[in-house]
């Protein structure tokens, strides 16, 4: 982009003071050079003004560079972003009711079920470490087949952590750590706190990996029993990665707002 043009959209007292400098040295005649370490007054005010002149000029052509590049990312974003009914497209039969704040990095999933709350934190979308993106890890997804992350044509480039909490009573609660990847669902590990008429009340954690195959397979159908599979996270990934779009989409605006102000 061309300095120029920046420079005649920049504030009406980048204008101004071009006049200002103009006017200046044709009366003053510019900058008077003495001997050695010694400049004449006017030659002294006459390198401040330039130096000050050229230091707003600078601010304002970057102002306006930043301006048109934010401008175009939020016209690429406008593209992408759809306005959704998700309870239309969800209809009535979605067994969660969802909550979701603007401005915010999750949405969370509630419901009841047997004198069970169930609440899921869904969390915007994370890459996948470059461990993973090799096929270096393994972890045994809700269909019980140990397989990588990768396959030989594309590689998972995402994943969408979730933190499901089953609580019973008021105090006593199970954690489940997941990552839903496309058309796959994790379970990383798994963490409870006993109720209060136990003894022990330190809270218990495991990764799934370290616990024997049936146990694995049976987490995963108490989770699918409880309305948490696949099919509910194929949809998350479409409602997150809308989310984050415009969270994208508001962040921008508000930087914009910043910035020409």
């Amino acid at each position: 982009m061309a300095i120029s043009s920046t420079l005649c959209r920049a504030p009406f007292w980048v204008a101004a003071a071009r006049g200002h400098l103009a006017n200046w040295s044709a009366g003053s005649g510019g900058c008077v050079l003495h001997p050695r370490n010694h400049v004449h007054r006017h030659g002294a005010a006459s390198a401040s003004l330039f130096s000050s002149l050229s230091g707003l000029q600078a601010s304002a052509a970057a102002a306006a560079q930043l301006l048109r590049v934010i401008n175009m990312e939020i016209s690429y974003a406008q593209k992408d972003c759809k306005k959704r009914d998700w309870s239309k497209e969800l209809g009535e039969g979605f067994p969660f009711e969802i909550q979701d704040k603007d401005g915010t990095n999750s949405i969370t999933l509630k419901r009841s079920d047997h004198k069970e709350q169930i609440e899921v934190e869904v969390f915007l979308p994370s890459p996948v470490n470059e461990a993973e993106e090799n096929g270096e890890q393994e972890d045994q997804p809700e269909d019980g087949k140990h397989r990588s992350h990768t396959s030989n044509s594309v590689s998972v480039q995402y994943f969408i952590p979730l933190m499901v909490r089953i609580r019973k009573g008021a105090a006593s609660y199970l954690e489940i750590s997941c990552s839903s990847y496309p058309n796959e669902l994790i379970i990383e590990k798994l963490s409870f706190e006993p109720n209060n008429e136990s003894d022990d009340s330190a809270s218990h954690e495991a990764k799934l990996s370290n616990l024997p195959e049936e146990f694995q397979k049976a987490l995963y159908s108490y989770l699918k029993s409880r309305g948490i599979s696949t099919v509910i996270t194929d949809f998350l990934h479409a409602y997150m990665i809308n989310k984050e779009c415009h969270e994208y989409l508001s962040w921008l605006r508000k930087l914009k707002g910043l910035i020409k102000n």
